[in-house]
């Protein structure tokens, strides 16, 4: 189920029409006072991984993360690495053209970073075009995928849930306990001065610009991070796992082009 810890041969006798790789893609940031940098890429490869494990052995393995990804709005927090927009399609489409030249045909970006979720958009588009009739790629951002799940388990108003918030912390609180430190975690409703802007990881804008973290929130945190618990983020995270499992499963029985034309 994790790449990295099979062999070569394991790898080989793969079944390259049925299995779908899972690509998590996440970043490293800052993640407000009270948690890690490695949020992102934590969540989406611990959410890769638990819906891989709700399928048939061989039917979905997770690869392992690049860590990296698209970060320029949260740079003014030390801690911060951000890769260019061209850098990180560069990257993702090396990585998938490698798994397309071992002859693997069912490829999924799992995307865990707001700030990615247009690359990804675009990537599973232009990735897919290039390597139409050998491979089928579809993109994703698991947060807004199982968007209905998350939002009927919130507890937090609009606003209340952004980055490094409710849900993310409930998360991490779930998957990794000992890399948050809920007394330094201090609740942000940032005030975007337009109704066309939201900070809210699930409404989202209707517009897209640039919004600098730091000039909305002094700590980095946008909604309430008050309100995480680890019996929540068992919870969240059950429901997302759920979720993305389901869309594998659907995903491996997508028709794939038999030509290249």
């Amino acid at each position: 189920m994790r790449w990295e810890d099979l062999t070569s041969p394991d790898i080989d006798r793969l079944d390259r029409d049925a299995t779908v790789l899972v690509l998590p893609i996440g970043s490293v940031e800052q993640h407000g006072r009270h948690m890690p940098l490695g949020t992102d890429s934590m969540l989406a490869h611990g959410v890769a991984l638990g819906a891989a494990a709700r399928l048939a052995p061989g039917a979905a393995v997770v690869l392992p993360p690049p860590w990296y990804g698209y970060s320029p709005h949260h740079m003014r927090f030390p801690g911060t690495v951000t890769l260019s927009v061209a850098t990180l399609a560069a990257l993702v489409g090396d990585i998938v053209d490698s798994l397309v030249a071992h002859r693997f045909r069912r490829i999924v970006l799992c995307n865990g970073h707001g700030g990615n979720a247009g690359i990804i958009d675009v990537l599973s588009a232009d990735l897919g075009a290039r390597h139409r009739g050998r491979a089928r790629i579809a993109g994703l951002t698991y947060f807004k995928l199982a968007q209905a799940a998350i939002a009927a388990l919130r507890e937090s108003p609009p606003g209340g849930m952004g980055h490094a918030c409710e849900f993310e912390t409930a998360m991490m609180l779930h998957l990794r306990p000992d890399a948050v430190h809920m007394e330094r975690a201090v609740a942000a409703y940032p005030d975007t001065g337009s109704p066309y802007l939201s900070t809210d990881l699930l409404s989202g804008s209707r517009v897209g610009t640039y919004i600098d973290f730091k000039d909305l929130s002094e700590t980095g945190t946008f909604g309430d991070p008050g309100l995480a618990t680890p019996d929540k983020g068992a919870r969240f995270f059950a429901a997302v796992c759920d979720e993305l499992a389901a869309f594998l499963a659907d995903f491996r029985g997508w028709p794939i082009a038999d030509d290249a034309v």
